[in-house]
C-alpha cells in the first residue's frame, strides 16, 4: 500500500492530478485501461510529459501500467488511495512513518 506522503507528493502537481484524473474516469469505461496516448489527446499534454506523470503516478502507487504491443494502457492501482483515506478519516489515530 502506497505511503501517504508519497500520494500527496504524486498529486501536488497540478497536471499529474489531471492525468490521474483522466485515468480514473476513462479506465473505468474500458476493460483495459486507458492508453498513453489517449491521455495526450485528452489531456492536451505532450507524450513525454503524459509518460513522465504516469511515471510518477506508478512509483506512488496510484496507477497500475501494462503495455500490450505498441501500447502502455493505465488503470488506477487497487488501494491506491487507502491509506489516504483512511488518513483523512482519522489523522489523530494514523499511524506517522
Amino acid at each position: 500500500m502506497p505511503a501517504v506522503t508519497s500520494v500527496l507528493k504524486a498529486l501536488s502537481n497540478p497536471n499529474r492530478r489531471k492525468v490521474y484524473q483522466l485515468v480514473c474516469r476513462r479506465a473505468g469505461r474500458r476493460s483495459r485501461g486507458i492508453t498513453i496516448e489517449d491521455l495526450c489527446k485528452a489531456s492536451g499534454m505532450k507524450q513525454p510529459a503524459v509518460s513522465h506523470h504516469v511515471a510518477r503516478l506508478a512509483a506512488a502507487g496510484l496507477v497500475s501500467r501494462r503495455k500490450s504491443g505498441w501500447w502502455v494502457y493505465c488503470a488506477p492501482a487497487p488501494g491506491g488511495m487507502e491509506a489516504l483515506a483512511r488518513f483523512v478519516r482519522d489523522p489523530a489515530g494514523f499511524a506517522v512513518k
